[in-house]
């Protein structure tokens, strides 16, 4: 069923994750991530399609890395370019599926759209030797949707019989096997066309999550600023409001040059662009991105700002294109 040569075919890669696992204790439901090989777990099931697979890392997905992560964009770059393969399925952890989601997005959708091909992420709440293992159904569901020629190429998801858009996909339950679902994208988002490019593995930017919250105190920035912090994401309360404690420090980072995102540490919902008390009036906001996204997002805004291109775009209008944002600075 696996590594064969038969066209067209399926590319499976395989990135670690609990649908890989095995159980540790019987006792306490403990199972360690990323143990079986992508060859063994295509052996338990069937596809009507031919399957070629490719062993690109066997990890728990909380361990997931920049590095890896543009060695991922560059294997499915050559794979949506390969004519003998008409669909990529990727199995991965669930801690950090939806940032590899938003990634391959915005490096990899515009060419899975015009080569009419789906990227299908998928993996599993449960461990591959569970009695109730869901990996294998859907492993194999994300093969059926991967290979299916409709209208709906791009990025995607399938965990729970269900498809979702890649950069709607949210992690919405810490334990249940029906824990993702699809966040609403705005109604005149628009999907970029053009893919932004890779960073190489030593060339990420710098960019850390903050978390305003009661009592929040200003050393942490100044400590990142000062030790070259490139973008900041702030995750806000409620519609990404900031602490007054927070704030002047972060008005400092971006007169300094420093980056300054605006999302929401509740996870859902739009932040618009500017808060009522007038704090942080320079930062972007993160539109529908929770703040583990809108760091990606970030990333690639700011490593594409630095490269050559006859028409150079700021950080801003890479990242408001990207986010479908009203205005581009």
């Amino acid at each position: 069923m696996s590594n064969s040569s038969i066209s067209p075919s399926i590319l499976v890669i395989g990135t670690g994750g609990t649908i890989a696992g095995l159980r540790t204790d019987l006792g306490n439901g403990g199972y360690q991530a990323g143990q079986v090989p992508i060859s063994t777990l295509l052996t338990q099931i069937n596809s009507k399609f031919p399957l070629k697979n490719m062993q690109l890392s066997n990890i728990d997905s909380c361990d997931l890395s920049e590095p890896l992560l543009s060695e991922l964009g560059v294997q499915v770059r050559m794979g949506l370019a390969d004519p003998e393969v008409i669909g990529i399925v990727i199995t991965h952890g669930t801690d950090t599926m939806e940032e590899t989601a938003t990634f391959l997005e915005f490096v990899c959708g515009g060419s899975a759209r015009n080569f009419g091909k789906k990227v299908v992420l998928t993996g599993a709440m449960l461990p591959s030797d569970h009695p109730q293992a869901d990996g294998p159904g859907n492993l194999s569901d994300a093969i059926e949707f991967a290979g299916k020629r409709d209208s709906q190429s791009g990025i995607w998801a399938v965990m729970g019989s269900k498809p979702i858009l890649g950069l709607a996909l949210v992690k919405g339950h810490s334990s249940q096997t029906n824990a993702f679902f699809g966040e609403a994208l705005p109604n005149d988002w628009v999907q970029v066309s053009n893919d932004l490019p890779i960073p190489p593995d030593n060339q990420w930017p710098w960019v850390e999550i903050i978390t305003s919250h009661v009592g929040a105190r200003p050393e942490t920035i100044t400590f990142l600023k000062n030790h070259g912090v490139q973008g900041i994401v702030l995750a806000g309360t409620g519609a990404s409001t900031v602490h007054e404690s927070l704030a002047p420090a972060l008005e400092q980072f971006m007169e300094a040059g420093g980056a300054v995102v605006r999302a929401s540490r509740i996870g859902r919902g739009y932040i618009g662009g500017s808060l009522a008390n007038g704090r942080l009036a320079k930062a972007l906001s993160a539109g529908n991105l929770n703040p583990a996204k809108a760091r990606i997002a970030l990333q690639l805004a700011l490593f594409a700002s630095t490269q050559s291109s006859p028409n150079p775009l700021s950080w801003q209008d890479y990242f408001a294109r990207m986010v479908g944002l009203p205005e581009f600075r």
